[in-house]
């Protein structure tokens, strides 16, 4: 993965609104070495005003994501839709916010990189419970996970 691609040079850009595209895939996640994607197909648009003072950045990101079913372990396709907002303010020296959603940078930055910040709201688009349909599991892995159920419990589902 290219870092670089995910990199906005907003130094030189005017006050106003700017657009940008691109989009993420195995490769971007295959970077991470504990990503819970192991595939992907993720169109990312960028909406970013600059302001004289900040930078506002909404994200939108839509596509589809393979991670392994909870159950069973198979690979599994979810959808990925989501929208975020991040803020920008810019500080003398080295300055630490709270707030989750605003990066402090020095007056003296050039570009932000966005690399983290798509990788974080790709993950937390993914649903919290992973598994198949009904009936869709690999049935080889249910029978052995059916092997070490307590008697009292009930059958996992099919």
């Amino acid at each position: 993965m290219k870092e670089e691609l995910y990199v906005i040079p907003f130094k030189g850009l005017s006050v106003g609104v700017h657009s940008f595209e691109w989009h993420i895939g195995k490769d971007f996640f295959a970077a991470y070495e504990m990503s819970e994607i192991v595939d992907a197909d993720i169109s990312v648009k960028i909406r970013m005003i600059k302001h004289v003072q900040f930078l506002e950045i909404g994200f939108s990101l839509e596509g589809w994501a393979e991670v392994r079913c909870d159950r069973c372990l198979d690979p599994l396709a979810v959808d990925i839709a989501t929208e975020a907002a991040l803020y920008v303010k810019f500080e003398e020296g080295s300055v630490e916010d709270d707030e989750h959603d605003v990066i402090v940078l020095s007056r003296n930055e050039n570009e932000l990189s966005l690399t983290s910040c798509l990788y974080e709201y790709a993950h937390l688009a993914l649903p919290v419970r992973r598994v198949h349909p009904e009936g869709k599991c690999n049935r080889d892995m249910i029978t052995r996970l059916e092997q070490y159920l307590v008697k009292s419990a009930e059958p996992l589902q099919r």
